[in-house]
Protein backbone atom coordinates (compact mmCIF):
# COMPACT_ATOMS: atom_id res chain seq x y z
CA UNK A 1 0.00 0.00 0.00
CA UNK A 2 2.86 2.05 0.05
CA UNK A 3 2.75 3.12 -3.78
CA UNK A 4 -0.64 4.01 -3.82
CA UNK A 5 -0.60 7.46 -2.90
CA UNK A 6 1.36 8.04 -5.98
CA UNK A 7 -0.91 6.15 -8.38
CA UNK A 8 -2.83 7.90 -10.78
CA UNK A 9 -6.66 8.11 -9.12
CA UNK A 10 -8.06 5.15 -11.51
CA UNK A 11 -4.90 2.95 -11.02
CA UNK A 12 -5.15 2.96 -7.21
CA UNK A 13 -6.17 0.08 -4.98
CA UNK A 14 -10.10 -0.14 -4.17
CA UNK A 15 -11.62 -2.52 -1.53
CA UNK A 16 -14.88 -3.91 -1.01
CA UNK A 17 -16.31 -4.76 2.21
CA UNK A 18 -18.95 -7.07 2.57
CA UNK A 19 -20.70 -7.83 5.57
CA UNK A 20 -24.22 -8.04 7.25
CA UNK A 21 -23.78 -4.52 8.62
CA UNK A 22 -26.97 -4.35 11.14
CA UNK A 23 -27.21 -0.03 11.80
CA UNK A 24 -29.44 -0.82 14.71
CA UNK A 25 -26.83 -3.37 16.49
CA UNK A 26 -24.58 -1.98 19.46
CA UNK A 27 -22.59 -5.37 20.02
CA UNK A 28 -19.35 -6.77 19.41
CA UNK A 29 -20.74 -7.85 15.92
CA UNK A 30 -20.97 -4.10 15.31
CA UNK A 31 -17.76 -3.10 17.41
CA UNK A 32 -15.81 -6.00 15.07
CA UNK A 33 -17.01 -4.25 11.58
CA UNK A 34 -16.40 -0.73 12.72
CA UNK A 35 -12.46 -1.74 13.47
CA UNK A 36 -12.14 -3.52 9.76
CA UNK A 37 -13.70 -0.39 8.48
CA UNK A 38 -11.89 1.77 9.98
CA UNK A 39 -8.54 -0.18 9.10
CA UNK A 40 -9.63 -0.33 5.10
CA UNK A 41 -10.46 3.14 5.35
CA UNK A 42 -7.45 4.20 6.30
CA UNK A 43 -5.28 1.65 3.84
CA UNK A 44 -7.60 2.90 0.95
CA UNK A 45 -8.39 6.41 1.40
CA UNK A 46 -11.69 7.36 -0.62
CA UNK A 47 -11.25 4.06 -2.71
CA UNK A 48 -13.12 1.82 -0.11
CA UNK A 49 -16.76 0.44 -1.26
CA UNK A 50 -19.09 -1.44 1.11
CA UNK A 51 -21.97 -3.86 0.38
CA UNK A 52 -24.47 -3.94 3.31
CA UNK A 53 -26.42 -7.61 3.74
CA UNK A 54 -28.33 -6.55 6.15
CA UNK A 55 -29.17 -2.85 5.62
CA UNK A 56 -30.23 -1.19 2.56
CA UNK A 57 -27.83 0.89 0.24
CA UNK A 58 -29.38 3.82 1.65
CA UNK A 59 -29.35 3.08 5.16
CA UNK A 60 -25.97 2.48 4.76
CA UNK A 61 -24.40 5.49 2.91
CA UNK A 62 -26.34 7.74 5.52
CA UNK A 63 -24.68 5.88 8.20
CA UNK A 64 -21.48 5.79 7.17
CA UNK A 65 -21.97 9.80 5.93
CA UNK A 66 -23.45 9.90 9.82
CA UNK A 67 -20.45 8.43 11.15
CA UNK A 68 -18.01 10.14 9.23
CA UNK A 69 -16.73 7.22 7.21
CA UNK A 70 -15.01 7.65 3.68
CA UNK A 71 -16.44 5.36 1.89
CA UNK A 72 -19.19 5.03 -0.70
CA UNK A 73 -22.37 2.19 0.05
CA UNK A 74 -22.57 0.24 -2.94
CA UNK A 75 -26.11 0.92 -4.83
CA UNK A 76 -27.84 -0.72 -7.79
CA UNK A 77 -29.61 -4.05 -8.78
CA UNK A 78 -27.07 -6.55 -7.90
CA UNK A 79 -26.59 -5.25 -3.53
CA UNK A 80 -30.42 -5.79 -3.29
CA UNK A 81 -30.52 -8.77 -4.73
CA UNK A 82 -27.80 -9.99 -2.78
CA UNK A 83 -29.05 -8.63 -0.02
CA UNK A 84 -32.74 -10.02 0.42
CA UNK A 85 -30.69 -13.18 -0.44
CA UNK A 86 -28.84 -12.52 2.70
CA UNK A 87 -31.89 -11.79 4.67
CA UNK A 88 -33.77 -15.42 3.31
CA UNK A 89 -30.56 -17.14 4.29
CA UNK A 90 -30.57 -15.61 7.78
CA UNK A 91 -34.23 -16.21 8.39
CA UNK A 92 -33.97 -20.03 7.14
CA UNK A 93 -30.66 -20.51 9.41
CA UNK A 94 -31.13 -18.71 12.42
CA UNK A 95 -34.60 -17.85 12.97
CA UNK A 96 -36.22 -21.73 11.40
CA UNK A 97 -33.47 -23.82 12.29
CA UNK A 98 -31.46 -22.26 15.34
CA UNK A 99 -34.33 -20.18 17.47
CA UNK A 100 -37.51 -22.12 16.32
CA UNK A 101 -36.08 -25.63 16.06
CA UNK A 102 -38.38 -26.12 13.36
CA UNK A 103 -35.37 -28.39 10.98
CA UNK A 104 -32.00 -29.65 12.52
CA UNK A 105 -29.89 -29.12 9.56
CA UNK A 106 -30.33 -25.77 7.31
CA UNK A 107 -29.27 -25.57 3.62
CA UNK A 108 -29.87 -22.73 1.56
CA UNK A 109 -29.31 -23.68 -2.36
CA UNK A 110 -29.68 -20.23 -3.35
CA UNK A 111 -26.53 -17.89 -3.88
CA UNK A 112 -25.93 -14.71 -5.74
CA UNK A 113 -22.64 -14.66 -7.15
CA UNK A 114 -20.55 -11.67 -6.88
CA UNK A 115 -20.11 -9.96 -10.38
CA UNK A 116 -16.89 -10.63 -12.29
CA UNK A 117 -17.31 -7.07 -13.25
CA UNK A 118 -16.66 -6.25 -9.16
CA UNK A 119 -14.18 -9.07 -8.30
CA UNK A 120 -11.93 -7.81 -11.03
CA UNK A 121 -12.67 -3.79 -10.07
CA UNK A 122 -11.31 -4.46 -6.65
CA UNK A 123 -7.54 -5.19 -4.94
CA UNK A 124 -9.07 -6.71 -1.79
CA UNK A 125 -12.16 -7.72 -0.93
CA UNK A 126 -13.13 -8.46 2.83
CA UNK A 127 -15.96 -10.36 4.11
CA UNK A 128 -17.17 -10.70 7.43
CA UNK A 129 -17.51 -14.16 8.87
CA UNK A 130 -17.26 -16.95 6.65
CA UNK A 131 -21.16 -17.72 5.97
CA UNK A 132 -21.35 -15.08 3.45
CA UNK A 133 -18.15 -16.52 1.48
CA UNK A 134 -20.50 -19.08 -0.29
CA UNK A 135 -23.30 -16.95 -0.55
CA UNK A 136 -21.96 -14.56 -2.63
CA UNK A 137 -19.54 -16.98 -4.32
CA UNK A 138 -16.45 -15.50 -3.45
CA UNK A 139 -14.36 -18.51 -3.88
CA UNK A 140 -14.08 -17.10 -7.38
CA UNK A 141 -11.85 -14.13 -5.77
CA UNK A 142 -8.72 -16.21 -4.87
CA UNK A 143 -6.06 -14.29 -2.77
CA UNK A 144 -7.70 -11.17 -3.52
CA UNK A 145 -10.54 -12.18 -0.86
CA UNK A 146 -9.59 -11.78 2.80
CA UNK A 147 -12.17 -13.38 5.59
CA UNK A 148 -12.61 -12.62 8.81
CA UNK A 149 -14.10 -15.63 10.82
CA UNK A 150 -15.06 -13.36 13.36
CA UNK A 151 -15.69 -17.25 15.49
CA UNK A 152 -15.73 -20.28 14.95
CA UNK A 153 -19.41 -21.38 13.14
CA UNK A 154 -19.96 -24.45 11.72
CA UNK A 155 -21.89 -26.90 14.69
CA UNK A 156 -20.35 -25.13 17.20
CA UNK A 157 -23.31 -25.34 19.74
CA UNK A 158 -22.53 -29.10 19.20
CA UNK A 159 -18.86 -28.20 20.37
CA UNK A 160 -19.22 -26.11 22.92
CA UNK A 161 -22.63 -26.39 24.44
CA UNK A 162 -23.85 -23.06 23.74
CA UNK A 163 -27.26 -22.13 22.19
CA UNK A 164 -27.06 -21.95 18.40
CA UNK A 165 -26.87 -18.74 16.10
CA UNK A 166 -25.49 -18.88 13.00
CA UNK A 167 -24.32 -22.65 11.27
CA UNK A 168 -22.12 -23.69 8.55
CA UNK A 169 -21.84 -27.32 7.70
CA UNK A 170 -18.04 -28.61 8.61
CA UNK A 171 -17.54 -29.35 5.08
CA UNK A 172 -18.44 -25.66 4.10
CA UNK A 173 -16.36 -24.18 6.80
CA UNK A 174 -13.45 -26.10 5.72
CA UNK A 175 -14.10 -25.20 1.80
CA UNK A 176 -13.14 -21.82 3.22
CA UNK A 177 -10.40 -22.51 4.64
CA UNK A 178 -8.64 -24.57 2.15
CA UNK A 179 -9.41 -22.46 -0.26
CA UNK A 180 -7.08 -19.28 -1.58
CA UNK A 181 -9.02 -16.79 0.11
CA UNK A 182 -6.76 -15.31 3.15
CA UNK A 183 -8.58 -16.58 6.52
CA UNK A 184 -8.16 -14.30 9.66
CA UNK A 185 -9.00 -16.05 13.08
CA UNK A 186 -10.42 -13.01 15.61
CA UNK A 187 -8.27 -14.98 18.47
CA UNK A 188 -5.81 -17.18 20.31
CA UNK A 189 -8.34 -19.77 21.11
CA UNK A 190 -10.09 -19.86 17.43
CA UNK A 191 -7.14 -19.97 15.97
CA UNK A 192 -6.47 -23.41 17.95
CA UNK A 193 -9.71 -24.68 17.74
CA UNK A 194 -9.40 -24.03 13.48
CA UNK A 195 -6.04 -26.14 14.07
CA UNK A 196 -7.62 -28.62 15.53
CA UNK A 197 -10.90 -29.36 13.26
CA UNK A 198 -8.90 -28.88 10.13
CA UNK A 199 -5.45 -28.82 10.44
CA UNK A 200 -4.54 -25.42 9.29
CA UNK A 201 -2.84 -22.71 10.87
CA UNK A 202 -4.38 -19.49 10.62
CA UNK A 203 -2.88 -15.69 11.68
CA UNK A 204 -4.76 -13.83 14.30
CA UNK A 205 -5.87 -10.14 14.09
CA UNK A 206 -7.75 -9.88 17.23
CA UNK A 207 -10.21 -7.20 18.57
CA UNK A 208 -9.11 -3.37 19.22
CA UNK A 209 -12.16 -1.11 20.01
CA UNK A 210 -12.26 2.14 17.03
CA UNK A 211 -12.22 4.48 19.94
CA UNK A 212 -9.57 3.16 22.13
CA UNK A 213 -7.53 6.40 22.59
CA UNK A 214 -10.21 7.48 25.07
CA UNK A 215 -9.58 4.85 27.70
CA UNK A 216 -6.08 6.67 28.02
CA UNK A 217 -7.97 9.52 29.51
CA UNK A 218 -9.79 7.59 31.87
CA UNK A 219 -8.77 8.21 35.49
CA UNK A 220 -7.39 5.17 37.25
CA UNK A 221 -6.70 6.48 40.89
CA UNK A 222 -9.01 6.45 43.41
CA UNK A 223 -11.65 4.63 41.98
CA UNK A 224 -14.47 3.52 43.88
CA UNK A 225 -14.81 -0.05 45.26
CA UNK A 226 -17.20 -1.25 43.03
CA UNK A 227 -17.09 -3.89 40.49
CA UNK A 228 -18.92 -3.95 36.98
CA UNK A 229 -20.75 -5.93 34.50
CA UNK A 230 -21.82 -4.63 30.70
CA UNK A 231 -23.51 -6.16 28.16
CA UNK A 232 -26.07 -6.27 25.39
CA UNK A 233 -28.66 -8.50 25.45
CA UNK A 234 -28.79 -11.85 24.28
CA UNK A 235 -29.37 -15.43 26.14
CA UNK A 236 -25.90 -15.70 27.74
CA UNK A 237 -25.63 -12.45 29.19
CA UNK A 238 -28.85 -12.77 30.58
CA UNK A 239 -28.14 -16.36 32.59
CA UNK A 240 -25.46 -13.82 33.99
CA UNK A 241 -26.90 -11.00 34.97
CA UNK A 242 -29.59 -12.82 37.10
CA UNK A 243 -26.79 -14.83 38.76
CA UNK A 244 -24.97 -11.36 39.64
CA UNK A 245 -28.83 -9.95 41.16
CA UNK A 246 -29.11 -13.32 43.26
CA UNK A 247 -29.18 -12.87 46.68
CA UNK A 248 -26.50 -15.09 47.31
CA UNK A 249 -23.84 -12.39 45.40
CA UNK A 250 -25.66 -9.14 46.67
CA UNK A 251 -24.83 -10.42 50.52
CA UNK A 252 -21.04 -11.19 49.76
CA UNK A 253 -20.64 -7.61 47.85
CA UNK A 254 -23.05 -5.73 50.28
CA UNK A 255 -20.84 -7.08 53.44
CA UNK A 256 -17.16 -6.40 52.10
CA UNK A 257 -18.46 -2.74 51.38
CA UNK A 258 -18.56 -3.56 47.11
CA UNK A 259 -20.57 -1.92 45.21
CA UNK A 260 -22.62 -3.29 41.96
CA UNK A 261 -22.84 -1.33 38.83
CA UNK A 262 -24.96 -3.44 35.96
CA UNK A 263 -25.07 -1.32 32.45
CA UNK A 264 -26.11 -1.91 28.80
CA UNK A 265 -29.00 -3.12 26.75
CA UNK A 266 -29.12 -6.65 28.99
CA UNK A 267 -30.34 -4.41 32.03
CA UNK A 268 -33.94 -4.15 29.92
CA UNK A 269 -34.24 -8.25 30.90
CA UNK A 270 -34.16 -7.64 34.43
CA UNK A 271 -37.29 -8.47 36.33
CA UNK A 272 -38.41 -5.98 38.87
CA UNK A 273 -37.55 -8.26 41.37
CA UNK A 274 -34.56 -8.87 40.29
CA UNK A 275 -33.58 -4.73 39.56
CA UNK A 276 -35.17 -3.98 43.50
CA UNK A 277 -32.88 -6.47 45.09
CA UNK A 278 -29.83 -5.03 43.61
CA UNK A 279 -30.69 -1.56 44.38
CA UNK A 280 -31.61 -2.53 47.62
CA UNK A 281 -28.12 -3.83 48.21
CA UNK A 282 -26.81 -0.89 47.50
CA UNK A 283 -26.25 -1.57 43.76
CA UNK A 284 -26.87 0.85 40.58
CA UNK A 285 -28.41 -0.15 36.92
CA UNK A 286 -27.69 2.07 34.75
CA UNK A 287 -29.11 0.79 31.56
CA UNK A 288 -27.81 1.82 28.33
CA UNK A 289 -25.30 4.21 28.80
CA UNK A 290 -24.68 7.02 26.49
CA UNK A 291 -20.67 6.83 26.48
CA UNK A 292 -18.93 3.72 28.02
CA UNK A 293 -16.17 6.21 30.07
CA UNK A 294 -19.81 6.66 32.06
CA UNK A 295 -19.95 2.91 33.05
CA UNK A 296 -16.00 2.87 33.42
CA UNK A 297 -15.68 5.62 35.76
CA UNK A 298 -18.10 4.39 37.92
CA UNK A 299 -15.90 0.98 38.54
CA UNK A 300 -12.40 -0.24 40.03
CA UNK A 301 -13.26 -3.76 38.24
CA UNK A 302 -15.22 -5.41 35.78
CA UNK A 303 -16.54 -8.90 35.76
CA UNK A 304 -16.73 -11.11 33.05
CA UNK A 305 -17.83 -14.32 33.98
CA UNK A 306 -18.41 -16.03 30.54
CA UNK A 307 -18.40 -19.57 29.88
CA UNK A 308 -17.03 -21.72 26.86
CA UNK A 309 -17.40 -19.90 23.60
CA UNK A 310 -15.63 -18.75 20.73
CA UNK A 311 -14.66 -15.54 19.46
CA UNK A 312 -12.40 -12.64 20.98
CA UNK A 313 -14.34 -11.28 24.35
CA UNK A 314 -14.82 -7.86 23.63
CA UNK A 315 -15.47 -6.78 27.62
CA UNK A 316 -12.87 -8.51 28.43
CA UNK A 317 -10.20 -5.93 26.12
CA UNK A 318 -12.26 -2.84 27.18
CA UNK A 319 -11.85 -3.56 30.82
CA UNK A 320 -8.25 -4.45 30.42
CA UNK A 321 -7.59 -0.95 27.80
CA UNK A 322 -9.34 0.91 30.36
CA UNK A 323 -6.86 0.00 33.06
CA UNK A 324 -9.64 -1.41 35.30
CA UNK A 325 -9.14 -4.90 36.86
CA UNK A 326 -11.07 -7.89 35.72
CA UNK A 327 -12.88 -11.05 37.27
CA UNK A 328 -13.38 -13.30 34.15
CA UNK A 329 -13.31 -17.43 33.83
CA UNK A 330 -10.05 -19.06 31.90
CA UNK A 331 -12.54 -18.61 28.65
CA UNK A 332 -13.07 -14.61 29.48
CA UNK A 333 -8.76 -13.91 27.74
CA UNK A 334 -6.98 -16.04 25.83
CA UNK A 335 -3.14 -16.82 26.36
CA UNK A 336 -2.02 -13.51 24.89
CA UNK A 337 -3.90 -11.06 26.92
CA UNK A 338 -3.02 -13.06 30.32
CA UNK A 339 0.70 -12.61 29.82
CA UNK A 340 0.46 -8.94 28.23
CA UNK A 341 -2.71 -8.00 31.42
CA UNK A 342 -0.98 -10.23 34.26
CA UNK A 343 -1.35 -7.94 36.96
CA UNK A 344 -4.90 -6.89 35.72
CA UNK A 345 -6.23 -10.20 35.73
CA UNK A 346 -8.19 -13.15 38.46
CA UNK A 347 -9.60 -15.67 36.92
CA UNK A 348 -12.50 -17.44 38.93
CA UNK A 349 -14.05 -20.95 38.16
CA UNK A 350 -15.88 -22.76 35.56
CA UNK A 351 -19.10 -23.41 36.44
CA UNK A 352 -19.79 -20.87 38.12
CA UNK A 353 -20.50 -21.27 41.74
CA UNK A 354 -21.66 -18.17 42.64
CA UNK A 355 -20.45 -18.00 46.39
CA UNK A 356 -17.31 -18.24 44.76
CA UNK A 357 -17.00 -15.62 42.40
CA UNK A 358 -19.00 -13.22 44.87
CA UNK A 359 -15.42 -14.61 46.90
CA UNK A 360 -13.46 -13.97 44.10
CA UNK A 361 -14.46 -10.40 43.54
CA UNK A 362 -14.33 -9.07 47.11
CA UNK A 363 -10.71 -10.56 47.53
CA UNK A 364 -10.01 -8.59 44.20
CA UNK A 365 -11.18 -5.73 45.31
CA UNK A 366 -9.38 -5.71 48.83
CA UNK A 367 -5.82 -6.68 47.66
CA UNK A 368 -5.02 -4.91 44.82
CA UNK A 369 -6.22 -1.73 44.49
CA UNK A 370 -6.61 -0.28 40.91
CA UNK A 371 -4.99 2.55 41.55
CA UNK A 372 -1.56 0.10 40.76
CA UNK A 373 -3.09 -0.22 37.13
CA UNK A 374 -1.71 3.09 35.92
CA UNK A 375 -2.59 3.86 31.97
CA UNK A 376 -0.52 6.33 30.19
CA UNK A 377 -0.70 5.79 26.73
CA UNK A 378 2.74 7.74 26.37
CA UNK A 379 4.65 4.54 27.91
CA UNK A 380 5.54 2.19 24.94
CA UNK A 381 6.31 -0.52 27.45
CA UNK A 382 2.64 0.14 28.93
CA UNK A 383 0.78 -3.40 28.25
CA UNK A 384 -2.31 -1.51 26.54
CA UNK A 385 -0.09 0.56 24.45
CA UNK A 386 1.83 -2.87 23.36
CA UNK A 387 -1.49 -4.60 22.58
CA UNK A 388 -2.79 -1.33 20.54
CA UNK A 389 0.85 -1.58 18.36
CA UNK A 390 0.37 -5.47 18.05
CA UNK A 391 -3.20 -5.20 16.88
CA UNK A 392 -3.15 -2.46 14.63
CA UNK A 393 -0.13 -3.81 12.82
CA UNK A 394 -1.77 -7.33 12.46
CA UNK A 395 -4.87 -5.57 11.24
CA UNK A 396 -3.10 -3.25 8.82
CA UNK A 397 -1.01 -6.54 7.73
CA UNK A 398 -3.70 -8.64 6.70
CA UNK A 399 -6.63 -6.32 5.34
CA UNK A 400 -4.68 -4.60 2.85
CA UNK A 401 -3.61 -5.56 -0.19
Amino acid sequence: MTQSATLPSSQAPRALYLSPLDLRANNGMLQRQLQILKALEQAYSNRLDVLSLSSSPEETQRWLQNTGFKARALGGVYPQIARLNALAWYGGNVIACNKLKLIKHFTFPVTTPLPARLIDRYQTIVCYYPWAFHLLGLHRGGGKVVVDLGDVMAERHERIGTRRWISLRPRDERAILHSRARCIAISEGDQAEFQRLYGVSLPVATFLPVDHDRFAHLQTDDLPATVGYLAARGYQNEVVIQALASETFLNTLKTAGVGLVLAGGICASLAEADRARVEAHGGQVLGRVPALEDFYEKVGWVINPVGPSTGVKIKSVEALLAGRGLVTTEFGVDAGLQALFETQIVLTGWPLELQELADTVVRSVRQRPTGDLPFSQASTSHPARQYVEAVQAAITRHFSC
